[in-house]
């Protein structure tokens, strides 16, 4: 993995710990960052916000964000408040399984995430995708992709692309990122 930058890693609702690919690939690249949030289970969109805020201005080499389910409107949302830092720090964002916070099945524990931010990302990025994933629909999916200016792929019938959906070990999606980084 290339070493002029550095990768930093958003979970999701819960963390991506143990098996899930995210801590794997984590666990794989050499000086990654993982943002540890305060609190898994009850997620706060201000202090998920600062926690990524706090450790980009740590980090001395462009940045490439690998983000999953509420990570990547974490990382959204940081992008809103921070747009020339944004473009200043960050090189590209994987965004993974993004959840639509206005879908019924949204956790309602989750707080201030009502409403999507719908402005152009100032990075380059690329979604990845299931069709049946539980917390988006492919229409909404697609809306925030062309919002984003986000490429987007598909990869089937996958659910929310995590532990519980067969996702330990995800080759493909390293194939994806891999090829993602060489278009920066």
């Amino acid at each position: 993995m290339n070493k002029n930058f550095t990768y930093l890693f958003l979970a999701g609702y819960g963390n991506s710990t143990g098996e899930h690919w995210q801590a794997k690939w984590f666990r794989k690249f050499p000086g990654a960052v993982w943002i540890e949030q305060k609190s898994w289970d009850y997620p706060v969109c201000e202090q998920w916000v600062n926690e990524l805020d706090k450790n980009i201005d740590q980090i001395q080499q462009p940045v490439v964000i690998i983000a999953h389910s509420l990570g990547c409107l974490t990382f959204v949302e940081w992008t809103n408040q921070f747009p020339q830092k944004c473009q200043e720090k960050i090189i590209g964002a994987l965004l993974v399984a993004v959840p639509d916070s206005d879908a019924e099945s949204f956790p309602k524990d989750i707080s201030g995430y009502q409403q999507t931010d719908l402005d152009p990302l100032p990075i380059k990025s690329l979604m990845i995708a299931s069709q049946n994933d539980p917390y988006a629909s492919i229409s909404r999916t697609e809306f925030f992709a062309r919002h984003w200016g986000s490429e987007l792929i598909w990869i089937g019938k996958m659910g929310h692309i995590n532990l519980s959906a067969g996702f330990g070990d995800w080759q493909e999606g390293e194939k994806y990122l891999l090829e993602f980084l060489n278009c920066l």
